[in-house]
């Protein structure tokens, strides 16, 4: 079938590619190129970041981590699996580690958590590195005989009579083009900084130094970070800038040197569940909403927007 998807960060071009191995004909019309979505800000690690339903969250965060485990193995795909650390102020496992691959995932010793924490574990996950990733996705998309055609969409119902279905993987912008006033942006704030041996994949969610993430890649180590609710303002904030890196450095001392080489601001598209389902009476399927989550559960979702098709 002749297959549109609107909008090309990371969901927009997952599914797009999850259809096309199934054996459609797809475009991508998007307003903005992958390097210039909220998907290019992202530090992408594999973690289902604040989304729900938690029991679907976790079905398509499994089925995305065996995808990201099997391009691992390419290193042109921008996909490494680390030990991510994880720490927590409670001694059991979060709801969503029931997504994780049983063996791959232990509790952190005293001598492995920073000082003031008494809990946390290490997790086997993948790290996505999104300056290379994203184009691999887009260069496979194209590769696969897709056209990306950059547009603004302003009304689905007039581009789903051209194909056989529309898929509307627009993001924050799905809540003014189909009017769904549960949508709202998310604001994160992320430094990029020059890279320093041994730092470690970590991140404290809900503790003393929550929000923070440290993610180091192969061109900068990236430092998170904020979540703020119904924030549309993507203009960098100098106080939001010096509370991530006194955040990160009293987890990882050594951060206090650490030499700024970009901030970038990116609104998540937040969304109080994810919603991916077929609008009825029509060919047209949503796949919105994902918050902090889309690398996440991006592969789950596009292989549940696949079988959308045959229902």
């Amino acid at each position: 079938m002749k297959i549109t998807v609107i909008g090309s960060g990371v969901i927009g071009l997952t599914t797009a590619i999850a259809l096309q191995e199934a054996g459609h004909e797809v475009e991508i019309l998007t307003k903005n190129l992958p390097m210039e979505t909220t998907s290019a800000v992202a530090g992408a690690i594999w973690m289902p970041f604040h989304v729900e339903p938690l029991e679907k969250v976790n079905q398509w965060s499994r089925a995305s981590y065996n995808v990201f485990e099997v391009m691992s193995a390419d290193a042109s795909s921008g996909v490494h699996l680390v030990d991510f650390l994880v720490l927590d102020n409670q001694h059991d496992f979060p709801n969503w580690t029931a997504a994780m691959p049983e063996g791959r995932m232990r509790r952190a010793t005293a001598s492995e958590l920073p000082t003031g924490y008494e809990h946390g574990f290490i997790a086997e996950v993948p790290m996505i590195e999104t300056p290379i990733y994203l184009p691999f996705l887009q260069n496979k998309f194209q590769d696969n005989g897709g056209k990306l055609t950059v547009c603004e969409v302003k009304n689905l119902t007039e581009m789903a009579a051209k194909a056989d279905w529309l898929v509307n993987c627009t993001g924050l912008d799905a809540g003014k083009l189909v009017g769904d006033k549960d949508v709202f942006p998310i604001r994160g704030q992320v430094l990029r900084v020059e890279n320093q041996p041994s730092v470690p994949y970590l991140a404290d969610d809900e503790g003393p130094n929550a929000l923070a993430y440290i993610f180091p890649r192969k061109d900068c180590t990236v430092l998170g970070g904020t979540a703020q609710m119904t924030i549309d303002d993507e203009s960098p904030n100098e106080e939001d800038t010096l509370g991530i890196l006194r955040r990160c450095s009293n987890l990882v001392p050594a951060l206090a040197t650490a030499v700024v080489k970009s901030v970038s601001v990116g609104l998540r598209p937040g969304r109080t569940t994810i919603r991916l389902e077929r609008e009825p009476a029509t060919n047209i399927i949503h796949n919105y909403g994902h918050g902090g989550g889309g690398y996440t559960v991006s592969w789950g979702c596009a292989f549940e927007v696949v079988e959308n098709l045959r229902v």
